[in-house]
C-alpha cells in the first residue's frame, strides 16, 4: 500500500475542500499513478490508474513524479504531455513531497473556459495554495506513520502500558495491559484509573510531577480480583517557551508501565536458580537406579560415541542429553536439539542438513545452514528419533558414519565434528522387526544405550521430587506451604505416575495454585489424582495395605524402644533389619518421630 492510500479518507476530504474553495475539480494521485481521491468526474475514477500506470510514459503526471517539478498547463489540448486525455483545458499540477521523496501529486483541472481563465489568471496564488495542501497531506502521512510505529512498538513491549490524562482518565493501552488487568481496551479507555486500580499512586504523580520506578503495588479490583504488579510511572510535562526561555508547564498526565509480580519472580528464578547448562545433579533421587545413571553419565561424558536414551515420556530424556553434553569437553560448543516428531516430513531434511540458494520454491535467497552445521564442535540431540522418516534414515546413517553431508541442492560435502545423542520412548527393536526402522541405523545409534526408569520403578525417589517441586513452586507462586498432610502424601506416594517426573511437577504446580491451607491436602490435588482416590473404596490395594501395616509395626516398635539413637538401634535389631534400612523406611513411610 502506498503512503497516500494509508490516508485515503483524509485525501478525499482535502480534495473536496479544495474544490469547494476554488470551484475547480481536483485529483490526487499517488506515486504509482493510482487515483487516490478526486471530485467531479474524478470521483468515479477513484481506484483506477492514470497514464496506464507508466511513470516513464512522458505524460504530465509521470514527469511530475519523476522530476518533482510543478507544472502549469495553460493549453492542455495542444500540449504534447497531455496525450490521451479528454476535455481538460488547463491544469495546475503540484508534487506532494515527504522528506526527499515524491509520494504523489495534486492536480487542479479546468474543464470550462471560465475555470481555465481563473486558473491562468490566478496561477500563482492557486499554485501556492496547492503547495500548502500538498504539505498538509505529507504531514498527515508522516503523522500516521509515526502513530503506526508507536503502536507497533507499544504492542511489542512485554510490559503493560497505560497512559492517563491529568484527571486520571485512561486514554490508551496496549494488548499486554489488557491481559494483565483482565479488561478489554473498550472497557479501559475513557474510564478513570481508580476503577481498576483503587488507591493508585498515579494521581500523586500527576499532582506532584514526580514519578517513581519499579514500585511493588497490590490492588483489589472492583470485581474482587487481586492485581500484584511492579510499576513504573513517568509524568508527562508540556514544555512551553516564553520570551525565549523554556519552562515546564504543570503535569499533563502520566505513562504507566507494569509487569505481573509472578512473571518477575519467574524471570529472577530463571536467571539465578535455573541452570540452563544442566547438570546430572538435576536428576533428583536416592534410588539405586539414579545412582547408576549418574555413574554412567560420568563415565561416558567425555567420549564421542553415539548415545541412545530410552524411557517413557516425562522421564527426563532431554535433561539427560544436556547433562551428558555439559559434562563433556564439548560443553562450550553448541547443544542443538531437533525434535524429529515435531517437524513435517517435507521439512525435516532441510532442517537437518540445510539448503543452498534456490534449492526449492520458497527457499531463502541466501540458503540456510542445517542443524548439523550449527552443532559443529558440539552435540546434536535427535529427540523422538523413532519418528524419523524411513527415506531420511539412510542419509542420517551416512552422516553418523562419515560425519559429512551435502545441503539440499548442493554439490559440496560439508564436514562436521559432532557427537550425536538420540532419544525415543518407542521400542526401536520392535520397529526394526516391523520394518519401520532401519536395523543398521539402530545399531549405529545404540552404541551406548541408557534407559531412564519410570517413577513407578523407583518409588523411593517420589518423596524427594515432591518436596523439591513444592519448594520450587512455593518460590515461583509466592506461597508458603509447609509440606504435605499424611493423606495427601500417602496418595501421592502410591500413585503410579504414568507421566513420570513431568506429570509430578505439573501436579504440584496445580496443587500449589489451588491450596489455601499451610499444608498440601487431598482436596487441592488435581482431579485425576482425586479420582484415583475415589476408586480406592472397599478393599485397598495390597501395596497400600502392606505399607500401612509396615508403618504401624515400626511405629509400635519405636514406641517400645524409644526414638533416640540407641532406641533406633534396638528397634532395628528387634525387627531384624539394619539401622540404615530402618532410617530409610522412616523416611519412605513418612513416620513422624
Amino acid at each position: 500500500m502506498t503512503k497516500l492510500l494509508t490516508i485515503q479518507n483524509t485525501a478525499q476530504a482535502i480534495a473536496e475542500a479544495i474544490s469547494a474553495a476554488i470551484e475547480i475539480e481536483t485529483e490526487i494521485v499517488d506515486n504509482r499513478l493510482n487515483i487516490v481521491a478526486g471530485t467531479g468526474r474524478y470521483y468515479e475514477k477513484i481506484g483506477k490508474i492514470e497514464e496506464e500506470g507508466d511513470i516513464n510514459s512522458g505524460e504530465i503526471y509521470g514527469l511530475v513524479l519523476r522530476t518533482g517539478k510543478e507544472y502549469i498547463i495553460e493549453d492542455a489540448i495542444n500540449n504534447p504531455i497531455y496525450l490521451g486525455r479528454e476535455n481538460e483545458l488547463a491544469e495546475v499540477c503540484c508534487p506532494i513531497r515527504m522528506e526527499n521523496q515524491i509520494i504523489g501529486l495534486i492536480g487542479l483541472v479546468a474543464f470550462t473556459q471560465e475555470q481555465k481563465n481563473m486558473l491562468i489568471n490566478k496561477q500563482d496564488s492557486l499554485l501556492n495554495f496547492t503547495r500548502k495542501m500538498a504539505f498538509l497531506l505529507a504531514s498527515r502521512v508522516a503523522e500516521v506513520q509515526i502513530s503506526n510505529a508507536m503502536e507497533t512498538i507499544l504492542e511489542s513491549i512485554h510490559d503493560g502500558i497505560l497512559s492517563v490524562d491529568n484527571n486520571g482518565i485512561i486514554i490508551s493501552c496496549n494488548i499486554r495491559a489488557e491481559k494483565l488487568i483482565g479488561k478489554s481496551k473498550e472497557e479501559l479507555v475513557g474510564n478513570h484509573l481508580k476503577e481498576f486500580w483503587p488507591d493508585s499512586s498515579v494521581m500523586d504523580v500527576i499532582r506532584t510531577g514526580v514519578g517513581y520506578t519499579d514500585k511493588e503495588e497490590i490492588f483489589t479490583a472492583s470485581d474482587g480480583k487481586q492485581l500484584h504488579f511492579i510499576s513504573t510511572v513517568s509524568p508527562i510535562h508540556i514544555r512551553k517557551e516564553k520570551n525565549g526561555c523554556v519552562r515546564k508547564n504543570k503535569c499533563n498526565g502520566a505513562v504507566i508501565s507494569f509487569r505481573d509480580i509472578k512473571e518477575i519472580k519467574k524471570m529472577l528464578y530463571d536467571m539465578t536458580e535455573k541452570n540452563p547448562s544442566s547438570s546430572i545433579d538435576e536428576f533428583l533421587g536416592e534410588s539405586a537406579q539414579i545412582h547408576n545413571l549418574k555413574d554412567r553419565v560420568q563415565k561416558i561424558a567425555n567420549g564421542n560415541s553415539t548415545v541412545l536414551i530410552t524411557g517413557e515420556s516425562g522421564t527426563g530424556k532431554t535433561l539427560l542429553a544436556k547433562s551428558i553434553h555439559f559434562a563433556s569437553s564439548r560443553k562450550e560448543a553448541p547443544f542443538v536439539t531437533v525434535n524429529c516428531g515435531a517437524i513435517p516430513d517435507n521439512l525435516i531434511e532441510s532442517e537437518l542438513f540445510g539448503y543452498e540458494p534456490g534449492a526449492f520454491t520458497g527457499a531463502k535467497k541466501n540458503g540456510k545452514p542445517g542443524k548439523f552445521e550449527l552443532a559443529d564442535k558440539g552435540t546434536i540431540f535427535l529427540d523422538e528419533i523413532g519418528d524419523m522418516p524411513l527415506h531420511l534414515q539412510v542419509k542420517l546413517l551416512n552422516v553418523l558414519q562419515q560425519h559429512k553431508f551435502e545441503r539440499i541442492g548442493g554439490t559440496r560435502e560439508i564436514s562436521v565434528d559432532i557427537r550425536v545423542i538420540a532419544a525415543t520412548n518407542l521400542d526401536l527393536e520392535q520397529m526394526v522387526v516391523n520394518g519401520e526402522f532401519r536395523e543398521d541405523l539402530y545399531f549405529r545409534l545404540n552404541v551406548i544405550p541408557i534407559n531412564i526408569p519410570p517413577l513407578r520403578e523407583r518409588k523411593e525417589d517420589v518423596r524427594i521430587l515432591l518436596e523439591h517441586s513444592l519448594n520450587k513452586y512455593n518460590n515461583l507462586l509466592n506461597k508458603e506451604i509447609d509440606g504435605f498432610d499424611d493423606n495427601a502424601m500417602e496418595l501421592l506416594l502410591n500413585y503410579s505416575w504414568p507421566g513420570n517426573v513431568r506429570e509430578l511437577e505439573n501436579a504440584i504446580e496445580y496443587t500449589v495454585n489451588m491450596e489455601e491451607e499451610n499444608k498440601i491436602t487431598v482436596n487441592s490435588l488435581p482431579p485425576k489424582l482425586k479420582h484415583v482416590q475415589k476408586k480406592q473404596t472397599g478393599v485397598l490395594p495390597l501395596e497400600i495395605q502392606c505399607r500401612q501395616l509396615e508403618k504401624k509395626i515400626i511405629v509400635d516398635c519405636l514406641e517400645k524402644t524409644g526414638c533416640s539413637v540407641e532406641g533406633k538401634i534396638k528397634a532395628a535389631d528387634l525387627l531384624g533389619i539394619s539401622v540404615s534400612t530402618l532410617y530409610r523406611k522412616i523416611r519412605e513411610l513418612n513416620i513422624e518421630l
